[in-house]
């Protein structure tokens, strides 16, 4: 996935964020609202079509549409390029965010463990933060 950086969407016109650490064989994601509040608790889903649309389920029963969802995936490889697709095809926002970026967000609070749960938490708080770097996939 190549990456260039531009700014981050306006926070006006989201209602959510989503953040995912991804794994080869799972993904783990925690959604917040701009007021950081955990909507969605740390929970695990299958890096696979299966995964994806239970991703997709609990993110319709937010009842909003989803290019008010920004979804924050850490750039893995090749690991993430099938859900960022599919989010993208959904008309989700994706922010890819570059490992150091989080690795560095974290530190700076104080974060130490390294969980997934805490890193899709970490994803999330680190969109939430105005303090990352947007960057893309180019169609």
């Amino acid at each position: 996935m190549s990456e260039t950086s531009s700014p981050m969407p306006a926070p006006a016109a989201l209602a959510y964020v989503v953040g995912i650490d991804i794994g080869m064989q799972s993904c783990l994601m925690c959604c917040l609202t701009m007021e950081k509040r955990q909507v969605i608790k740390p929970s695990q889903f299958g890096n696979d079509a299966a995964g994806f649309a239970w991703l997709f389920a609990h993110l319709e029963a937010l009842k909003i549409a989803p290019h008010q969802i920004l979804v924050g995936l850490e750039a893995t490889s090749r690991y993430g390029e099938n859900l960022y697709h599919a989010l993208r095809l959904r008309g989700y926002r994706i922010c890819l965010l570059h490992p150091g970026q989080i690795h560095a967000f974290a530190q700076q609070r104080g974060l130490r463990a390294k969980t997934d749960r805490l890193d899709a938490t970490t994803i999330a708080r680190a969109l939430l933060s105005g303090e990352t770097r947007f960057g893309y996939v180019p169609a």
